[in-house]
This record gives structure tokens, C-alpha cells and sequence, in this order.
């Protein structure tokens, strides 16, 4: 999935019990595999302390189309099937031209 990415940014207050899926969507992305499957993937994390904040990821693919989640009332393979989505349809356009 990390491959069809240019940037992820997290906002959220990282001791919020609403940010717990944030936190494991983020341990997801930045793994070894998936920093070698896509070098360039700018990850940015911005905290703050207002625990009644909601979190949001937003991402951003590489033809340009935009995803913004409210992640808080989500469960994190909720997160992942979203993100992964429009990764997808990417890959099968890259597999179709291949």
C-alpha cells in the first residue's frame, strides 16, 4: 500500500484513547518493508494536548487525490481498508499498463 503514498500526516493528542488507532496505523506504515517499498513517503506527525481533538490522517496518494480520515470512532483495520482503497485501484491501473 505504502507504494501508491506520497505523504501520510497524523495530527493527534498521543495519550487520547481516540488516538490508539492512529497510533497503530502509524506502527503499520513505518516498517522496514514498507520505507523500502517507498523511500520518498513523507510520514509527518504533529501532536497536541487537547485530548477532546479528534485525530486525523491525511493522506495524499501519488496521482494527486486526497484522503482525510477522523480516525477517532474508527478501529484501525477500518483505517487500513480506507487507505487502502484507492492503493488499490493505483495498482491495478499500474498492473493493467504493465
Amino acid at each position: 500500500m505504502s507504494k501508491f503514498l506520497t505523504q501520510v500526516k497524523v495530527t493527534m493528542a498521543p495519550f487520547a484513547p481516540a488516538s490508539k488507532s492512529s497510533k497503530i496505523f502509524l506502527s503499520r506504515i513505518i516498517t522496514n518493508d514498507a520505507i523500502a517499498a517507498n523511500p520518498t513517503l513523507k510520514i509527518v506527525t504533529e501532536s497536541h494536548a487537547d485530548l477532546n481533538k479528534p485525530p486525523v490522517i491525511n493522506v495524499t496518494y501519488k496521482d494527486g487525490k486526497t484522503l482525510q480520515l477522523l480516525t477517532g470512532d474508527m478501529k484501525v483495520n477500518d483505517v487500513l481498508r480506507q487507505v487502502g482503497k484507492h492503493a488499490r485501484k493505483l495498482q491495478e491501473k499500474e498492473e493493467a499498463s504493465a
